[in-house]
């Protein structure tokens, strides 16, 4: 009886371990990792383009739209959602996902914004 008290009492100490050391990066999707950032993501080229393609055309997200609720129109703008704008990309749960009834953005345009994000969104 006393051998099974340790037992329950190892397995318990073992799946509370378990559940509060956090996983390594790689195991965890979705995640920019900076490593992961080789070059300097570019506003100017990167960034910009792809929000007037996909985010700020006529009647969404642009300056004479506000019942979007948000304007991506110019480097402050953006910047200053630059956090939503990767969470609605990458259709996480509880946002409506972006772009609007179109199929998810392609994995390496989300991760050119999380670099830049990472990055420090830079005016560049």
């Amino acid at each position: 009886m006393k051998g099974l008290s340790y037992f329950l009492l190892s397995a318990a100490v073992l799946a509370f371990i378990s559940m509060t050391i956090p996983s390594c990066n790689k195991d965890k999707t979705g995640e920019i990792v900076l490593n992961e950032c080789a070059d300097t993501v570019s506003f100017a080229t990167t960034i910009e383009p792809l929000i007037q393609s996909n985010c700020s055309t006529s009647g969404c997200h642009d300056a004479a739209s506000s019942a979007s609720g948000y304007n991506l129109e110019g480097y402050s703008n953006i910047s200053a959602n630059a956090n939503i704008i990767l969470t609605v990309i990458r259709h996480e749960s509880g946002v409506v996902p972006m772009p609007y009834f179109q199929p998810k953005l392609n994995d390496s345009i989300i991760k050119d914004v999380g670099c830049w994000i990472n990055q420090g969104t830079l005016n560049n």
